[in-house]
C-alpha cells in the first residue's frame, strides 16, 4: 500500500473512533467530515495563491482545504458509477455540504479544547501504525516518505488530531447522553424486535471423503455412491474410509476430519445438506466444483438465544438505539454550535443548500495578508530604532544650552 492510501485509511479510521465506554458508533454524517484530509503539496497549480474562505471564531478555512475535500469527493463519486449530467447534479448538491463540514469540523476541534479532551495518545497510535505498515522505525523516516508522495507530516498529525477531537466530542455531548437517556424499556422493547439477532449460530463438526471426478464423472458418482454404502454400513470407521477412498490430503493424512464450523459459514450445498442432519449421521453425496463430498457430522451445536442481559447483548441493544436516535441529536448539537459562533464566509463560497450562511468578508489572498502583517512589524521595528537612535541625540542638545 502506498503512502497516500495508509494516510487516508488512517484518517478515516480516526474518524470512525469513539471511546469504547460512550459506544464506538459514527453516524452517517460524521462519515462526511472525514473529508478534511490532508492537502497534497503539489496537487494544484503552484502559482495559484492560497486564501481564507471561511473564519470560525479564531479558526480560518483555507480554499486548499476545501479544494481537496471537493476532488476527494469526486473520485469518490466516480467510484460509485456516477457520471455525466447526473455526477455533475450530485456534486454541485454536495458543495454546499462540504463547506459545512469543514466548518462543523473546526467547530468540534474548538469544542474539544474548551473540554480540553486530549488524543496525543490516539493520534501517536496511528502515526506508530503507519510507521510499521510503511516499514519506518521512526518519525523522520516516517516524515520522508509522506514527503515523497507530496504530504506534510505535520498537517497530517493536525487532521488525526481534529478527526479525533471532534469524535470524542460527540461521543461526550451526543452519543453519551443518549445513551444515559435508555430506558430499561426502551432495551427490552429493542430485544423482542430483534430477538433472531440475538442468537449464536449453531456449529458442526464435521469429516468428510472426497472423490475427485476424474476423467469420468459418472464413474466418480459410482465409486461416491459404493463409499456411501460402506460409511452407513458401519462395518468400516469413517476415518479409515477417508484414509482408504478420499483424494486428497486431509482425507488420506487426516482422516477426513476438518474440524467445527458455524452453520452460516458453510457453502450454499453444504449447508443444505448438513444443517438439519443429525449427529453421527452421514450424508449423500454432495456434487461441488472439483468432486464429490460425502460428509459425517461428528458433532452438532444447536443454536442458542443470548438472553437479555448477556453483556453482548447489553453493547448491541445500546449501540443500535443510540444510532436509530442520535442523527437528530447530532445535528441539533452542531446548529447550536454555529449559532453560539463567530463564522464568516467568502460570497463565492456561499451555496444556496448551505447551512451555515454568513456575511461578506473582505477577499484577502492568504499569503498577501502575511506579507502585510511582515511589513507592519518591520515598519514598527525601524520606528522603535529610530527612536532610540534620536534620544541620545537630544540629550547631547540639553547638555550643549
Amino acid at each position: 500500500m502506498t503512502s497516500f492510501n495508509l494516510i487516508k485509511s488512517a484518517i478515516r479510521a480516526a474518524g470512525k473512533a469513539l471511546p469504547a465506554t460512550i459506544l464506538p458508533l459514527m453516524a452517517a454524517l460524521l462519515v462526511a467530515l472525514t473529508l478534511t484530509e490532508p492537502t497534497r503539496a503539489q496537487e494544484s497549480d503552484p502559482n495559484l495563491v492560497d486564501e481564507v474562505i471561511a473564519r470560525v471564531n479564531a479558526g480560518v478555512i483555507m480554499r486548499s482545504a476545501f479544494e481537496s475535500a471537493q476532488r476527494d469527493l469526486l473520485e469518490e463519486m466516480k467510484k460509485q458509477g456516477l457520471k455525466g449530467e447526473e455526477l455533475e447534479k450530485k456534486f454541485n448538491e454536495w458543495k454546499g455540504k462540504i463547506l459545512d463540514d469543514l466548518i462543523n469540523t473546526q467547530l468540534l476541534a474548538q469544542r474539544a479544547k474548551d473540554l480540553s479532551i486530549n488524543v496525543d495518545a490516539q493520534v501517536n497510535q496511528q502515526l506508530l501504525r503507519m510507521m510499521k505498515e510503511n516499514n519506518c522505525e521512526s518519525l523522520d523516516c516516517l516524515g520522508q516518505k509522506m514527503r515523497e508522495a507530496n504530504y506534510d507530516i505535520e498537517e497530517v498529525k493536525r487532521v488525526l488530531s481534529e478527526n479525533f477531537s471532534k469524535d470524542a466530542v460527540i461521543g461526550r455531548e451526543v452519543y453519551g447522553r443518549v445513551y444515559q437517556q435508555l430506558t430499561e424499556k426502551d432495551k427490552r422493547e429493542a430485544y423482542e424486535k430483534n430477538k433472531e439477532y440475538f442468537t449464536e449460530p449453531g456449529e458442526l463438526t464435521l469429516s468428510r471423503i472426497f472423490i475427485a471426478f476424474g476423467k469420468d464423472q459418472a464413474t466418480a458418482a459410482a465409486r461416491a455412491r459404493e463409499v456411501l454404502a460402506q460409511a452407513r454400513g458401519g462395518a468400516i470407521e469413517f476415518g479409515t474410509l477417508a484414509e482408504r477412498y478420499s483424494d486428497d490430503d486431509i482425507g488420506r493424512k487426516s482422516k477426513g476430519v476438518i474440524g467445527t464450523i458455524k452453520i452460516p459459514d458453510l457453502a450454499p450445498d453444504v449447508k443444505t445438506a448438513v444443517e438439519k442432519a443429525p449427529a453421527g449421521s452421514v450424508t449423500d453425496p454432495v456434487r461441488l466444483e472439483n468432486g464429490f463430498y460425502i460428509f459425517r457430522i461428528d458433532q452438532r451445536k444447536e443454536p442458542t438465544e443470548l438472553p437479555f442481559e448477556d453483556e453482548k447483548v447489553q453493547d448491541a441493544i445500546g449501540r443500535y438505539l443510540v444510532s436509530q436516535r442520535a442523527d437528530k441529536q447530532i445535528e441539533t448539537y452542531l446548529s447550536r454550535l454555529r449559532d453560539e459562533a463567530f463564522i464568516e464566509v467568502d460570497p463565492r463560497f456561499q451555496f444556496e443548500n448551505a447551512k451555515v450562511k454568513s456575511a461578506q468578508i473582505k477577499r484577502v489572498p492568504y499569503l498577501e495578508e502575511k506579507e502585510r502583517k511582515k511589513q507592519r512589524k518591520e515598519k514598527e521595528k525601524q520606528e522603535k530604532q529610530d527612536k532610540k537612535q534620536k534620544k541620545p541625540n537630544d540629550t547631547n542638545t540639553s547638555s550643549n544650552n
